[in-house]
């Protein structure tokens, strides 16, 4: 029933953008997760997915990883995982559950999911 492939075309400047994008923030999100690893079991699905991708994304070539990370784009993606976390860490650090549950409403709405 078809490929269903869908073809996109970019400048090298949107290329590299979207890359950065599409990339560079899920590839350092679990780096950090990885980096947070100690060995011992965790029950449930949702660690064993985690690790699952993280040891995908470990397993591929050290130079793939550089070369994305190292783009001019992924800096500003990753500063803000960084800015997101440091607003996380806040929350979780004065017990603020009216924030979390505006955090968590504006999480869904980021992927697309209804929110109350």
């Amino acid at each position: 029933s078809g490929l269903k492939i869908r073809i996109h075309e970019y400048s090298f400047k949107e290329h590299d953008e979207t890359i950065a994008y599409s990339l560079s923030i899920p590839f350092s999100s679990t780096m950090v997760f990885a980096a947070c690893m100690k060995r011992q079991e965790a029950p449930g699905t949702t660690f064993r997915k985690h690790l699952d991708i993280a040891e995908g994304l470990l397993s591929e070539d050290d130079f793939l990883l550089t070369e994305i990370l190292l783009s001019p784009h992924s800096l500003g993606q990753v500063e803000r995982i960084s800015d997101q976390l440091s607003a996380l860490t806040a929350m979780i650090r004065a017990r603020d559950k009216t924030k979390l549950k505006l955090f968590l409403q504006e999480l869904r709405g980021n992927i697309g999911l209804k929110t109350e």
